[in-house]
């Protein structure tokens, strides 16, 4: 068993991993921002640090004290939808993550990225997919980030970056009163008839334990049905059993889903095949 530093280690995926690691009878410590979030992980045991990912000392200072052999980067700021904010944290937090690591000796890092930010095509993007370089606006802040992160992550001798598409979360879309779930409910839906590719909460998780066993390289990890926005909104309503206005918005050229056969050719599993298992029953 290893020792696993994990950042972002109280967020949505974070404080599931950790626990997760436990279970798997590592010795984890976490990376959180504040007080409150030492205290969530001290509820399920784990070792907290406190600091902030763009101060160097502080995370110069916990990996010197922690000593971990693996690294799981799942740090984002996506607390007020902030993309310049995230993008600041995936560049130069990424260095100051990285620094450490080679400083202190860390083996391997994982890190977490997202899967919709590669170029306009025609079917499913895979990791030999060119980013999307010519966007503009937020969406070139966002991919500006990844860019950050995936060459900070590269100066690793051993690393893995995990491409996650639509991670699906009790807020977003499986319990009611998530966003979706009240359009749905309120009788006005307005989706992208895009392809969208989910991954879910516990897939997510599960597949950064995974990870520390693949070899090196970029992977994109969802399940394997992407789906038009049309087709979603049809299955989605059905299950509700309401009848909505739904107004389904013409597909951007890159909102086209990605392949995950490279994942799955390392041996990678899901809980979730398809984001109907994922979702059914809606709670």
């Amino acid at each position: 068993m290893s020792k696993i530093f994990v950042t972002g280690a109280t967020g949505l995926i974070g404080i599931k991993l950790v626990q997760r690691l436990k279970e798997e009878g590592h010795e984890v410590a976490g990376f959180t921002t504040s007080e409150n979030g030492q205290q969530k992980l001290a509820a399920v045991n784990v070792k907290a640090y406190i600091g902030d990912i763009l101060k160097a000392d502080t995370i110069d200072q916990a990996l010197a004290d922690f000593k971990p052999e693996i690294i799981i980067n799942q740090i984002t700021d996506l607390k007020n939808v902030d993309m310049a904010a995230n993008t600041k944290v995936r560049i130069e937090g990424s260095k100051n993550l990285i620094d450490a690591a080679k400083k202190h000796d860390v083996k391997k890092v994982i890190a977490q990225s997202i899967a919709f930010m590669y170029e306009p095509g025609e079917g499913l993007a895979n990791e030999e997919t060119s980013l999307d370089f010519n966007s503009t606006g937020d969406r070139k802040v966002t991919v500006d980030g990844v860019v950050g992160l995936e060459e900070e992550t590269a100066r690793m001798d051993e690393l893995r970056c995990f491409t996650f598409w639509l991670v699906i979360w009790p807020r977003y879309l499986v319990r009611k009163d998530g966003m979706i779930y009240n359009q749905f409910m309120d009788g006005q839906v307005t989706l992208s008839d895009g392809v969208t590719s989910f991954v879910h909460l516990d897939d997510a998780v599960e597949t950064s334990i995974q990870a520390i066993h693949f070899e090196n390289g970029i992977y994109n990890v969802a399940d394997d049905a992407p789906v038009k926005g049309s087709e979603f909104a049809e299955w989605y309503k059905e299950q509700l059993g309401v009848e909505p206005n739904i107004d389904i918005q013409p597909a951007q050229p890159f909102e086209r889903g990605v392949s995950n056969e490279k994942f799955k050719a390392q041996g990678g599993t899901l809980i979730y095949q398809t984001w109907k298992d994922g979702m059914n029953p809606i709670k």
